[in-house]
C-alpha cells in the first residue's frame, strides 16, 4: 500500500522535475527523492514494510540518490534529509519526528507554512514547510488517505482517519470545506496511561483530589468528566479506571479507541454504526454486558440519542463513567438532556433531568488539563449542584492555567454517602459536622481516616 501511494504520486510529478537542485521547502526535495526511490526499489520498500529487509538498506539507496543528484535543502544537513525521506516513505513524512516525541499530544497544520505541535501542556509553532497548498493536499491524499481507510474528495471534504497501529486520530479538511488551505489535525493517544501520581506531579489535580476521586469510583459512584476538547477528560478517566479494584469487570465502549486500559478485567468494544453488517451501538453492547457480569460501563463521548440508553442504564443501578464536551459542570446535564431528547422520547425535560440527577453522582470539569471543578449531584436537594472543589486561577495562558485547588464543600447526597458507607470508604473529612454526627449515630460508622 505504501508503494502504491508513492508510485501514484511519482506518475503525477514525473514531468515536473526542476533543473534546480537547491530547495527552500524540504517537502519538495523529499517528494522528488521518494519518487525516484519507488521507481527503482519497490521490492525493497515492500520487504522493509514486511520486516524482511533492514531500513539501513533503503538509507543507502537514498544517500546514493542525494549524492548523484546533489540535492540540497536550505539549512538542512544531509543526515536530516535522509531521515526525512525515510519518514516520508515509511511513515508520516516531515511530521513523523514530532509524532515520535515521547510527550506528543497533537499537531495542528493550519496551512503549508503554519504548523503547531502540542507536547504535554506546551504548544508551539514549528518550522515545518510543505511549500504550497498543492503539496499539502498531496500529503493528505497520499501519505494519509492512501495509507489509511477512508475517502476524501470535494464531495467528502472533512474526514476523520484512524491509525490504530500508531494510536493516531487524524482529521483532514480540504476545499470546498476549508477555504484558505487544506488543514490537518493529528491526535495521538498514549501507549501507557498517565498514572494518578503522574497527573498529580504535572499539576492536573492535587494528591487529595486524586485519592478522593479514586475512593468515589471504588465505591460505585457514577462519574462524568467534562470540558473542551483536549482538556484532559479521557486522560483523567483512564487513570481513575486503572485504580478500580482488579476484580471489577469493566466494559469499555468507544467509537474511536482511546482508553487502552491495562486493567485485567477490562473488555474493550468498538461501537459500529452505519456500516455493512450488524450494527453495534451502546444499546446492543450494553445488553450483551448484562450477560457478561459487568460492574462498570464506560463510554467516551456520547452521541445524541444514545444518551437515553446510557443514562437509563445508570438510572437502573449500573455504575457508569463517560466524558462529554461542556463549558462547566453545571451546563453538563442540560446538554445530556438535549441529547436524550434526540432519541425521540416523549418524556418531558423535567423528567429527563430527574433521571440525570438520579444517574450521576460526580461531575469533574477540566480546563486546560487541570481540574477546575468537582461537583456532586444531590438529587434530593433543591440546589442539585453541590461544589466540592473549585480552582482559583492566578494566571491563564492559551494552553494552561496556574493557581490552586480550593475545597468548597462536603458530600451531602444520601446516594453517595450510602455507597461510601457500604464500601467502607467514607472518611470523616467527607462530611460537615452536622452530617458526620447524623451518619455516625444512624449507621454506627467508624470513619476510615486512611
Amino acid at each position: 500500500m505504501i508503494v502504491n501511494r508513492i508510485e501514484e504520486r511519482s506518475f503525477q510529478r514525473q514531468n515536473r522535475q526542476s533543473d534546480e537542485q537547491v530547495f527552500i521547502s524540504i517537502y519538495d526535495v523529499i517528494s522528488r527523492i521518494a519518487d525516484e526511490v519507488v521507481k527503482s526499489h519497490k521490492d525493497l520498500i515492500a520487504d522493509i514494510t514486511l520486516s524482511k529487509s533492514p531500513k539501513s538498506a533503503l538509507e543507502k539507496v537514498v544517500l546514493k540518490i542525494i549524492a548523484n543528484k546533489n540535492y540540497k535543502v536550505a539549512e538542512v544537513n544531509r543526515q536530516d534529509l535522509v531521515r526525512e525521506v525515510m519518514d516520508h516513505i515509511l511513515g508520516y513524512g516531515i511530521m513523523q519526528k514530532y509524532i515520535d516525541l515521547p510527550d506528543f499530544n497533537n499537531a495542528y497544520i493550519n496551512g503549508p507554512d503554519n504548523v503547531w505541535i502540542k507536547c504535554g501542556n506546551k504548544m508551539e509553532r514549528v518550522s515545518v514547510s510543505f511549500g504550497s497548498n498543492e503539496n499539502l493536499l498531496s500529503y493528505i491524499q497520499t501519505t494519509i488517505q492512501a495509507n489509511l481507510k477512508g475517502e476524501i474528495n470535494e464531495n467528502k471534504a472533512l474526514v476523520k482517519f484512524e491509525d490504530k497501529e500508531n494510536k493516531l486520530r487524524i482529521i483532514c479538511g480540504i476545499s470546498p470545506v476549508t477555504t484558505l488551505s487544506p488543514t490537518i489535525i493529528f491526535r495521538k493517544h498514549r501507549d501507557d496511561a498517565y498514572s494518578m501520581k503522574e497527573l498529580v506531579d504535572i499539576g492536573m489535580l492535587s494528591e487529595e483530589q486524586g485519592k478522593t476521586l479514586v475512593r468515589y469510583a471504588r465505591a460505585g459512584a457514577n462519574m462524568m468528566f467534562v470540558g473542551k476538547g483536549g482538556a484532559g477528560k479521557t486522560t483523567l478517566m483512564r487513570a481513575i479506571l486503572e485504580e478500580l479494584n482488579k476484580e471489577t469487570r469493566i466494559l469499555v465502549m468507544e467509537e474511536h479507541p482511546e482508553l487502552f486500559l491495562k486493567h485485567p478485567n477490562a473488555i474493550h468494544t468498538l461501537v459500529k454504526r452505519n456500516e455493512h453488517g450488524q450494527i453495534y451501538g451502546i444499546r446492543e453492547i450494553s445488553d450483551m454486558g448484562l450477560l457478561m457480569s459487568i460492574d462498570a460501563y464506560v463510554y467516551g463521548e456520547i452521541r445524541e440519542g444514545e444518551a437515553m440508553t446510557f443514562f437509563n442504564g445508570a438510572f437502573a443501578g449500573n455504575q457508569t463513567f463517560n466524558t462529554a464536551h461542556a463549558g462547566s459542570a453545571k451546563k453538563t446535564l442540560r446538554k445530556m438532556m438535549i441529547n436524550m431528547k434526540m432519541s425521540g422520547t416523549n418524556l418531558s425535560d423535567e423528567v429527563l433531568l430527574d433521571i440525570l440527577y438520579e444517574s450521576v453522582n460526580i461531575i469533574v470539569y477540566l480546563d486546560s488539563f487541570t481540574i477546575a471543578e468537582i461537583v456532586e449531584i444531590n438529587s434530593e436537594a433543591e440546589e442539585k449542584y453541590n461544589y466540592l472543589w473549585k480552582f482559583k486561577v492566578d494566571r491563564r495562558e492559551a494552553t494552561f492555567i496556574e493557581g490552586k485547588p480550593i475545597k468548597a464543600g462536603f458530600i451531602e447526597s444520601e446516594d453517595l454517602i450510602t455507597k461510601l458507607i457500604q464500601s467502607d470508604l467514607l472518611k470523616e473529612g467527607d462530611l460537615d459536622a452536622y452530617n458526620a454526627d447524623n451518619v455516625a449515630s444512624l449507621y454506627g460508622v467508624t470513619f476510615n481516616h486512611h
